[in-house]
């Protein structure tokens, strides 16, 4: 039986903006829909999200839509190129491993004086890590599923598509593309850990180079976003002192305990003792390298 969500405020109300209600009723205007609450979902930066219900013949269906780009000033011409980036970067996740939500259709659409990535996508229930792991009643172990599955995942990368770099002071394991691997953006149905951000792409080109950098969406110059977001140390360093963070602010588990589990992850995975060392090294010395190349609230 489908699980249905309590309705919210009506469509052009609340939360949504009159301007993309109105692009929505022009998208869909024969369908039967309105938002609903879902807990546990979090708002990216530069992306406004929501849950639709459609009433259909054969029962209700829930829909993320997102509204990508927002607050970003994009140009037509900078939305069209991200645009037709974002399939080609699912398919390449997937291929390496990554569950992600199935993307139903998408399109670029004008709000105001701006121009947004609008996207309508698979609704995963369950909430996503950044709530889980701030929540003191939810189990330890889902917690661990969570950071488990996004480590393990990147420790089955093949050795072909990895290339040693020396990058900002290290000599560390470059990705063939780039992951905005934070909490917020891992989501699990209980038994299946999804990947649900694909905004900005984060491909590379043949030279390690980004395939669409642009400075509206990233703060961060290209070399300190490759070394956070396109390296195997630097984006497992990024998610466990995110989920370190939340886990000892929620009081159910103690910061020595975490370590000690991740170093057991980390062993029990594919990736590297070298790396394993330097990751380990690193969150017991306080993460010098992530507070050299960036402030955890750029990206």
């Amino acid at each position: 039986m489908e699980t249905l969500l309590t309705p919210t405020k009506p469509m052009i109300e609340g939360e949504l903006m009159e301007l993309e209600g109105a692009i929505l009723r022009d998208h869909e205007p024969s369908a039967i829909f309105e938002t609903v609450d879902a807990p546990g979902m979090s708002q990216g930066r530069q992306s406004r999200v929501s849950v639709l219900q459609f009433k259909l013949s054969r029962g209700a269906e829930l829909i993320v839509w997102k509204r990508m780009g927002v607050g970003k000033g994009l140009t037509e011409g900078e939305a069209e190129a991200l645009h037709s980036r974002l399939r080609p970067y699912r398919r390449q996740l997937r291929n390496f491993g990554w569950n992600v939500p199935k993307l139903f259709h998408t399109h670029v659409a004008q709000v105001d004086a701006e121009w947004q990535i609008y996207s309508y996508e698979q609704y995963i229930p369950g909430g996503d890590a950044e709530f889980a792991v701030r929540d003191s009643a939810e189990p330890n172990f889902r917690k661990w599923q969570l950071l488990r599955a996004a480590i393990e995942t990147l420790g089955e990368y093949p050795s072909d598509k990895l290339v040693p770099r020396s990058l900002l002071g290290q000599n560390i394991t470059c990705l063939p593309h780039g992951l905005d691997l934070k909490l917020a953006n891992l989501v699990s149905d209980g038994l299946v850990v999804y990947f649900v951000d694909i905004f900005g792409t984060k491909e590379l080109s043949d030279d390690g180079r980004w395939l669409t950098y642009n400075r509206k969406l990233d703060s961060l110059p290209e070399d300190n976003l490759l070394a956070v977001c396109a390296t195997r140390e630097g984006a497992i360093l990024r998610l466990f002192r995110l989920a370190e963070k939340s886990w000892i602010e929620s009081g159910s588990l103690r910061k020595e305990s975490i370590r000690a589990e991740l170093q057991i992850v980390l062993s029990q995975s594919n990736i590297p003792k070298g790396e394993c060392d330097f990751i380990m090294n690193e969150v017991s010395l306080g993460y010098p390298w992530l507070d050299m190349l960036y402030s955890e609230t750029a990206i």
